[in-house]
């Protein structure tokens, strides 16, 4: 009998995913959904990487296991001023097919078990498992001030986890976080990478929304511990560019054979990227103004998009910290706890069936990102909206403010009233039951 692995058995589809294609299957029935389950950026492509694009589809050769030189150059160059000449010259550049699979490629070369802060991206914890590696959860805080994580909190865990025979080798930053959309305050970051440093840990800071930090500042934990910290991001957030499956590691010279094996990983996968998107992607990262000014504009409008469902989600009660970048929110509703416990939902997974169920609202559960079930929380990711036509009215002079969102985004604003009307019904100690 031909039997599937445990591992593989117990691996559930990836949550992100399976919203989005129930959310395409409701709508393709003629359902009116409104999508906050998804975090897929809606601007186009600019017309400059449309027509690189084009003129490289010619281009059918295998490159490179790294990347195409030209691109590697290209991605040195526009992160120097970024990250700084120390850390630019201590690491080797590698191109993937989206940068899950450089998490995927680093989490697998490098021996023992993953420090997860809690909440985290729903990849982390499936990879680590499909490695066989333990989970090691940090706790963390999240207010209006960021996503904070105590240092000596994360050299206690550590330590306690050497102490029950784990291994805690490496872990994963995220900052602008998924799922928060909070990041990690700059005068912070630098002790926790002491931490990582003293302690043998290395760190893959995952900075895929990096460039889509509503106050113009790119924070990385890099500079502070360049010997130590691999760095994994991207065109898919800040130039919506997901489809077209581009990732870019920075791998740390000093991991003595760290550059090669992944090197191997690559050669024995994915071969190399397609070679009409590493050509047209060079021009991505070769600083052209218009380019340039496309991210800034579509920045601005998810800050927009994601500053107001905080704040409406705050009017009605929901706490809300927030948020700093990317493109979501991390609504708590611990306020209402006694209430929905009233109406029999204890759990994320019941706020995100009621709302799904009832209103037709797609959201994810805390206990996706790592939460323990009974946190109520939510991610919600503010993208559901025509992004061509809200950028070229913003390109145009269209003021960004309430009206913009009414006129461009009206299902964002209606998914803010299903909130309310959802604490308003459910939220209270009167038994409203479920599904009535």
């Amino acid at each position: 009998m031909i039997k599937l692995t445990d591992t593989i058995q117990n691996l559930p589809h990836s949550p992100t995913l399976w919203a989005n294609d129930l959310v395409h299957q409701k709508r393709s029935d003629g359902e009116t959904v409104y999508h906050m389950g998804f975090g897929e950026s809606p601007f186009p492509v600019p017309a400059r990487l449309e027509k690189a694009l084009a003129d490289a589809a010619h281009r059918k050769e295998y490159l490179k296991a790294d990347g195409l030189d030209d691109l590697c150059e290209a991605v040195r160059e526009y992160y120097r001023p970024i990250y700084g000449d120390d850390y630019i010259n201590a690491t080797e550049i590698i191109i993937a097919p989206g940068s899950k699979l450089i998490l995927y490629a680093l989490q697998m070369a490098i021996e023992g078990d993953l420090l997860m802060p809690v909440p985290s991206w729903v990849s982390y914890d499936p990879q680590a498992k499909m490695l066989h590696a333990d989970v090691i959860k940090v706790p963390t805080t999240l207010d209006d001030d960021g996503y904070h994580i105590d240092p000596e909190e994360l050299r206690n865990v550590i330590k306690q986890a050497r102490e029950n025979g784990q291994n805690p080798s490496k872990i994963i930053l995220n900052a602008p976080s998924n799922p928060t959309g909070l990041t990690i305050p700059s005068d912070e970051l630098e002790p926790i990478a002491k931490v990582c440093e003293e302690e043998g840990v290395l760190i893959i800071s995952d900075e895929i929304y990096g460039l889509v930090s509503f106050d113009g500042e790119y924070r990385s934990c890099a500079p502070y511990a360049p010997a130590v910290t691999a760095v994994t991001t991207g065109l898919s957030k800040h130039l919506s560019l997901g489809g077209w499956r581009i990732g870019v590691g920075f791998i740390p010279k000093d991991i003595e054979g760290l550059h090669n094996a992944l090197r191997c990983i690559v050669s024995e996968t994915w071969s190399c990227v397609s070679s009409p998107i590493q050509q047209a992607c060079v021009e991505a990262y070769k600083g052209h103004k218009d380019i340039e000014d496309h991210i800034q504009a579509c920045t601005d409008i998810h800050a927009l998009m994601n500053k107001t469902i905080a704040h409406g989600l705050r009017e009605v009660g929901i706490i809300a910290p927030e948020p700093q970048g990317a493109f979501y929110n991390y609504p708590n509703f611990e306020p209402f706890r006694e209430g929905l416990a009233a109406n029999g939902i204890t759990t994320s997974q019941d706020v995100h069936e009621v709302l799904l169920k009832e209103y037709n609202l797609a959201t994810l559960p805390g206990k996706a990102f790592g939460a323990e079930a009974d946190v109520l929380t939510l991610r919600l990711s503010g993208c559901d909206y025509d992004g061509a036509t809200a950028l070229k009215a913003y390109q145009d002079g269209e003021t960004l403010d309430r009206a913009f969102i009414e006129k461009y985004a009206p299902r964002v604003l209606k998914a803010i009233e299903i909130f309310g009307q959802f604490v308003a019904e459910y939220g209270s100690a009167e038994v409203k039951k479920v599904g009535t």
